[in-house]
């Protein structure tokens, strides 16, 4: 979105959308994960498989965060806004479409325990 409305990416451009894009995930990271590992205790439960199919809206959504940031921002710091601004929008809409799996999932299972 950015590229189409701003034109290519010069180097700094790139290196500026690349460590927005880090900062985000890794921020997001340490904030989920506490600074532990990343390693799963156990597996995911069944279906769970089933919300990859609905990344799309998160990705629109990622893509529209980017378009308004060409509104109001130019040169390396819109690139830097984009990167970070994307990548947040993206991870935290994924991980709220797990969260309301996991909510139901955990709803389901005690409602059908004695």
């Amino acid at each position: 979105m950015t590229s189409s409305d701003r034109g290519a990416p010069g180097a700094a451009d790139v290196l500026a959308l690349l460590a927005g894009a880090t900062l985000a995930f890794v921020a997001l990271a340490a904030v989920a994960h506490g600074g532990a590992p990343m390693t799963p205790e156990r597996s995911a439960p069944a279906g769970t498989r089933i919300w990859a199919a609905f990344h799309l809206p998160m990705a629109a959504c990622a893509a529209l965060a980017s378009l308004l940031l060409t509104r109001c921002c130019s040169g390396p710091l819109l690139w830097g806004l984009v990167g970070t601004a994307t990548t947040a929008v993206y991870l935290l809409g994924v991980s709220a479409q797990f969260l309301c799996f996991a909510v139901r999932h955990h709803r389901e299972t005690t409602d059908t325990q004695p």
